[in-house]
């Protein structure tokens, strides 16, 4: 694909042009580095691990809102600028690493002729508004939370009040009770509600994970959509005002929230709620009536509706990968992206397969893949020979197979471990057996590489985060097992339960599904059998596998990598800074 040149929207275009003056002064020296890295981090451009000119680009896409010809230009993006593959997000964001800095400006242009930015996906800012990406189609939603989280997203950005904040600040929308948004463990969680008739929100604030894992509290049960605006601006007020700006471990909204405890955080609410509702606008509110219509239209150039062919309905692809939307004759439907990265030629054929199937619009999820909506009954059998022919076909898709994971050690300089090479071995050892994993409803493994849970493993059953052992005077890469975390309404925090060898974990995973098969309740998930069972049964099933072999060299060696391992390149990411 060639990349075309159509006129850049004027406020990225501004952005872009300041992006270019600072990169020259700093260059030629006039710009310190103290100065030019809050500024670049605010553009979302991050300096990778390895160090050097190398930059991760995040391209920000709220509520995961993508056009196949969006996934066209990161295609060819990650081809000519990275190293020919793009990496999917928890927060809906897609990043493209291995970018010279030098070539940063131009990938900025191609993608700002595409409509799409990187401005405050990093930095102490509002970063990727989020959603649910069944949003809009689910048969027991609220309501469709799209059209408010694109709203607030635009409106919130390069907003006056949200420039220069203690530390990042994140939205997050859901439309059902079970929280797929995962509303609960943002800075603002907004979950949909629907009141004698008036659609509102039940309005959650100071969640989050990290080292100190905080869930949110309820600062509203119900609010009217209407004050959604305000009251978001009023929370960031709060933040602004009152939050840490000396030690940044503590510079999180859940900080605040603990310092001032829920009443105390709520009188410093209203009190920038008055001041939002009767001062001067900075920025005036959005209008959600006009979205709200327009994101409940059909998507034009879809295909008439029908119903999926009985036999399709009826395989393991179907079940775990479409849903029936609640438009009849409609299909959702995942491309299952291992661990999230895709390379630059099946994001291409994505493209086209988006454009094809499904109007033109697809969502990245939370669970890095891609969800196709809008696709009619009669051609689920076409698009799955699509996906099949990119390899995103793998009936995966909300299964204990789509295992969540950050890049760990491949790129971040937090990264203690190869999150992403235990994620790709663990789902390489279930696929070997997958006749014992593909029936174990509940069960989702989420792996970061450090305690700073990007991989969000403090909300699965089964939660792993790296860490390191001394075995021998040597170091060994281990993971952190938590066990029993969760959304939605009876959501909870996973606890620690015992340190592993990385090479370990496989086998722990399989102790604990055949632990589940033994002691279930009737036809009990995995995710209800992991909240009830106690830690130490968890532990005495697994410490065995803790010990390690001095003279098992393997054990010394992370997943993905071929020498011995060693924490040397450690250091502060720019996330801390």
């Amino acid at each position: 694909m060639i990349l075309e040149s159509p006129p850049i929207p004027p406020h990225i275009a501004a952005d872009l042009q300041a992006f270019e003056s600072a990169l020259r002064s700093y260059l030629d020296g006039t710009l310190p580095d103290e100065k030019w890295r809050p500024f670049r981090l605010t553009h979302g451009i991050y300096g990778q691990r390895q160090g050097g000119s190398w930059q991760m680009v995040r391209v920000k896409l709220p509520a995961g809102v993508v056009t196949g010809d969006q996934l066209g230009v990161l295609a060819e993006a990650a081809r000519r600028w990275g190293r020919g593959v793009a990496h999917l997000t928890t927060r809906q964001d897609v990043q493209i690493h291995w970018v010279p800095l030098a070539d940063v400006p131009t990938f900025l242009h191609a993608i700002g002729a595409a409509g799409m930015t990187t401005r405050e996906a990093c930095g102490n800012a509002v970063r990727n508004v989020a959603a649910e990406a069944l949003a809009g189609v689910r048969p027991d939603e609220a309501f469709d939370v799209t059209p408010y989280a694109e709203e607030i997203a635009e409106f919130l950005m390069r907003h006056p009040r949200t420039q220069g904040l203690p530390r990042k600040f994140k939205i997050a929308f859901s439309g059902t009770a079970d929280d797929a948004g995962q509303a609960a463990i943002n800075d603002i969680g907004a979950i949909a509600r629907v009141v004698d008739g008036v659609r509102g929100f039940q309005l959650r604030v100071g969640g989050g994970l990290g080292v100190q894992p905080h869930p949110s509290a309820v600062l509203h049960d119900f609010l009217p959509a209407a004050e959604l605006a305000a009251s978001c601006e009023a929370i960031i007020r709060v933040f602004d005002r009152t939050g840490e700006r000396k030690d940044r471990k503590r510079a999180r909204l859940k900080y605040v929230l603990m310092r001032l405890g829920l009443e105390g955080f709520r009188e410093e609410y209203e009190r920038e709620l008055r001041e939002v509702r009767e001062g001067e606008r900075a920025k005036p509110f959005p209008e959600f009536d006009g979205a709200v219509r327009r994101a409940e239209r059909t998507p034009a150039g879809v295909r008439p509706p029908s119903e999926a062919p009985a036999d399709l309905a009826e395989t393991e692809w179907f079940r775990s990968n479409v849903l029936a939307q609640k438009q009849t004759g409609y299909y959702a439907v995942t491309a299952w992206v291992r661990m999230g990265d895709i390379d630059s030629d099946r994001l291409a054929g994505l493209g086209e397969v988006v454009r094809r199937y499904s109007a033109d619009e697809a969502r990245i999820s939370n669970e890095q893949n891609v969800v196709l909506r809008y696709v009619a009954g009669q051609d689920l059998p076409a698009l799955r020979a699509d996906l099949e022919a990119l390899g995103l076909a793998a009936p995966n898709a909300n299964s204990v197979f789509d295992v969540t994971s950050c890049p760990g050690t491949t790129t971040c300089a937090l990264g203690v471990t190869n999150s992403k090479g235990l994620g790709d071995g663990l789902v390489a050892h279930m696929e070997r057996a997958r006749s014992r994993f593909a029936g174990v409803p509940g069960l989702r493994i989420k792996i970061s590489g450090c305690p700073n849970s990007c991989g969000q493993h403090h909300v699965a059953p089964i939660g792993l985060y790296g860490c390191s052992k001394t075995v021998a005077g040597r170091p060994v890469p281990h993971a952190l097992l938590l066990w029993g975390g969760s959304l939605g309404i009876d959501s909870q925090l996973g606890k620690i339960v015992i340190k592993l060898p990385a090479k370990a974990v496989p086998e722990a995973v399989t102790r604990l599904v055949e632990l589940w098969r033994s002691e279930r309740r009737d036809d009990e998930p995995f995710d209800a059998f992991a909240r009830r069972t106690d830690r130490a049964k968890v532990k005495g099933l697994l410490e065995d596998l803790a010990a390690v072999d001095p003279a098992d060299e393997d054990a010394f060696r992370d997943w993905g990598e071929s020498g011995a391992f060693a924490l040397a390149d450690l250091g502060p990411g720019e996330c801390a800074q």
